[in-house]
């Protein structure tokens, strides 16, 4: 029998589907239950000599009634080296809650065995919005999706799917540390809607291959899959449906809106530009900003960059292929590829990143009859006012009064609020909350909604 996890305010209780049986008979004939990935309570961090430090031991956690340490080197778990902070998290989604762990670490010079009960990751639990937990059916992977509403709606609601960006990071977000997505996400339910997320492949609670590995039009599909769960909820006005695409996102928003029919679109610190162009301006601005190196220096790594990126993304060439020929280009291609030459910044694979240059996102955007909002925060040093009044204008060029941009006072990428470019530069994604952001949402979409 399948079961949805809804939580309300602070009391979890478990909802049969036979209670919505006529609602959800074709979704539910694929789903099932979702078991809850283990819970250790800690953050792990690389080392400059590639081994994993314990960064932050979470209160309350497994960890913190251990006796592991903010500091601790974890060479181990259950007698499988730990190389990276990927395998670290892989190998303890291998585990299950309740489940026994013997980490072995060096503290001071010293190796030793810690062993730690794992737990059940917790749920969100807001106390004046509900939550429901429930999977998304897709060909490769079982994805963990939250939806969160109004509490005590008894009405359709306008609906939004958030699409996060580019990283293999979780959506799901129940420890109490400051998250600013999931204030904004939180707004705008507060504000009368319904938000669906949805964790990319291998992620969080999410089965299937490793997120990293993941091409981007498969990417696009299962987006494209969660899109249809959110549509076939009893409580979502399917007329009323509309995407936020934060960051690289707003490549994905796109190309799922031109596979399944969206109202709108929110895009919010996006790029329009091929991405090998975006990377290469990107560069040039996060490195001026954040380390101030010798400015002609930086345009001799520029050129360095654009080469590389034409051989791999433009001539189809490998790594190593590159760098053969190419000796000239192999530290730069170090610097793109630290782990290995299959993935870049060790975060998504080469075939991923070709598969995204080639995509005319442009195209996409002048083919979509929705209404388009594209929102840039003031201090946003990862994207550019231009991509978003660009998008605007290819939107209006084809449906005239459809695109809006918005450039939004002081916010960075990820939100937060600073007094100054540079201010954002060196303390980025940390600061309160924009509250600008879920009010140019909320106030859009009721003008089109009504």
């Amino acid at each position: 029998m399948y079961s949805l996890k809804l939580i309300v305010g602070k009391r979890a209780v478990t909802r049969c589907i036979f209670v919505f049986l006529s609602l959800y008979c074709v979704s539910a004939a694929v789903a099932h239950e979702l078991p809850r990935r283990p819970f250790l309570g800690v953050t792990a961090q690389p080392t400059p000599d590639n081994h994993v430090r314990v960064g932050k031991i979470l209160p309350n956690s497994p960890a913190a009634r251990s006796e592991l340490a903010v500091g601790d080197i974890l060479l181990a778990l259950n007698g499988t080296p730990v190389e990276s902070v990927d395998a670290f998290l892989a190998g303890l989604k291998s585990l299950k809650s309740q489940d026994h762990l013997i980490c072995r670490v060096q503290r001071g010079g010293k190796e030793m065995d810690i062993e730690v009960a794992l737990a059940e990751f917790p749920w969100e639990q807001p106390g004046d919005i509900q939550v429901r937990y429930d999977t998304v059916e897709t060909r490769d992977a079982t994805l963990r999706s939250i939806v969160t509403m109004p509490m005590g709606n008894s009405r359709k609601l306008p609906s939004i799917l958030f699409v996060q960006g580019w990283g293999c990071y979780s959506v799901d977000w129940p420890l109490p540390e400051p998250n600013l997505t999931r204030e904004l996400v939180y707004g705008l339910t507060r504000a009368g809607l319904a938000v669906m997320r949805s964790e990319k492949s291998g992620v969080g609670d999410s089965t299937g291959p490793p997120c990293r590995d993941i091409d981007f039009r498969d990417e696009v599909s299962l987006f494209t899959s969660a899109l249809r769960k959110l549509k076939s909820y009893e409580f979502v006005d399917t007329g009323n449906v509309f995407i936020f695409g934060h960051s690289a996102g707003g490549w994905v928003a796109p190309l799922v809106a031109a596979e399944e029919p969206v109202k709108g679109i929110v895009a919010y610190g996006t790029v329009v530009r091929p991405f090998a162009e975006y990377l290469v301006e990107n560069w040039r601005r996060n490195r001026w900003l954040r380390s101030r190196p010798d400015l002609a220096q930086l345009e001799d790594e520029q050129r360095l960059i654009a080469q590389l990126l034409h051989y791999l993304l433009v001539e189809r060439s490998s790594v190593r292929e590159v760098t053969v020929k190419h000796p000239e280009l192999t530290a730069i291609a170090k610097r793109l590829f630290p782990q290995d030459d299959e993935h870049f910044d060790g975060l998504r694979t080469l075939q991923h990143v070709r598969q995204l240059n080639d995509e005319n996102v442009a195209r996409i955007w002048a083919s979509l009859d929705i209404q388009v909002l594209a929102l840039i925060g003031e201090f946003d040093i990862r994207t550019l006012p231009l991509d978003h009044e660009y998008i605007a204008a290819i939107v209006n060029a084809h449906h005239p009064g459809k695109g809006t941009w918005r450039l939004l006072p002081k916010m960075d990428h990820g939100f937060a609020l600073h007094e100054s470019l540079n201010d954002s530069a060196a303390h980025e994604f940390v600061g309160p909350f924009g509250e600008q952001v879920v009010q140019e949402t909320v106030r859009w979409i009721r003008g089109i909604v009504g």
